[in-house]
């Protein structure tokens, strides 16, 4: 019999975050992840701390960052470059099960009709060319109206594959994740040139940012991002530096606003949950994170992760609630 886990919520939906940490931390799923892997005594004492929520969740939390080192093949790399696990076929099923129940694989639902801002989270080449399609998809279909479009990335290099996969999309030209993210965007609303051009260069690497300012044939409008990053020289714009920046420089947000969250299913807890801190509850917005349905873009790439993936996002989602959590 395969392994099944019930749904377990994503933070940041329930009654209060800190909730919803202590229920996503005592869950089947999790449990059963830190079982599979665990090696030292140090690991069956977590093992006890999650079931019976024993410990402050900030103190849970850590621990759990900790032992998921063992799942970091990226080691500082970006993630088409990440090798892959040693493996056995019953870790691999239960990874996939957990993964399922813990809404990496999807099943993140809309709540409202209409959203005041959709953000469209950059990536890989791939994410910049479906994500757009995605939005612009649930728009021209009616499950949506959007108030105001924005595609955030930043000047991110293409690494590995991506130029290959630029070029079979037919832009050869593309070389980086914010032009990538200006390709996607504009083939998916039908945009022709910006109304403006804004930004500013940095000799710091992580450090440029530039925003270009469309307008749809029915007038809303559209921002393509390159967000500047928090720690310029260190590291390239993350998702929370994107989410910083849109909050900062692009929107006016106003408690009771709604705001839905564009990517791909297995970035979803880690991105909703960094939404959560740096928009929802700072601003008193409404935030919703959706990953974007192969099947409903013409031509996109089934989303096929591997087990190794996966656990690499159940990492990202342990360090955001982390973050979430300190900032409570």
């Amino acid at each position: 019999m395969s392994v099944q886990f019930e749904q377990v919520p994503l933070v940041g939906t329930g009654a209060s975050p800190a909730d919803d940490v202590d229920t996503w931390l005592a869950s089947a799923p999790v449990h059963a992840l830190v079982e599979a892997f665990a090696r030292t005594s140090d690991d069956r004492n977590l093992l006890e701390a999650l079931a019976a929520a024993k410990g402050e969740p900030s103190d849970r939390l850590a621990a759990l960052d900790t032992f998921t080192d063992r799942w970091d093949t990226r080691q500082g790399l970006e993630r088409n470059q990440a090798a892959e696990l040693p493996l056995t076929a019953e870790q691999q099923e239960l990874v996939l099960a957990a993964a399922t129940a813990l809404s990496l694989r999807g099943g993140a639902r809309l709540r409202f009709r209409r959203y005041d801002h959709v953000l469209v989270l950059g990536g890989l080449i791939r994410a910049c060319l479906v994500r757009p399609a995605y939005a612009a998809h649930l728009i021209s279909t009616g499950q949506i109206e959007a108030g105001a479009i924005t595609a955030l990335g930043g000047h991110r290099p293409f690494v590995g594959d991506e130029f290959q996969l630029a070029a079979e999309a037919g832009a050869p030209e593309l070389d980086e994740e914010y032009e990538a993210m200006d390709f996607g965007t504009r083939r998916a609303f039908g945009l022709s040139e910006p109304e403006r051009v804004e930004g500013e260069v940095s000799d710091l690497p992580g450090g440029t940012w530039g925003v270009r300012h469309y307008r749809t044939d029915r007038g809303v409008a559209v921002h393509v991002v390159a967000a500047p990053s928090s720690e310029p020289g260190v590291r390239r714009a993350n998702t929370p530096d994107s989410y910083d920046f849109f909050a900062r420089r692009l929107a006016e947000l106003q408690p009771g606003q709604r705001l839905l969250m564009v990517t791909t299913p297995i970035y979803v807890p880690a991105q909703h949950a960094a939404a959560v801190r740096m928009l929802a509850l700072p601003f008193g917005v409404e935030v919703d994170t959706v990953g974007n349905e192969p099947a409903a873009v013409p031509g996109a790439p089934a989303a096929n992760f591997s087990a190794t993936k996966y656990l690499l996002e159940v990492r990202s989602a342990v360090r955001a609630m982390r973050q979430l959590i300190a900032s409570l």
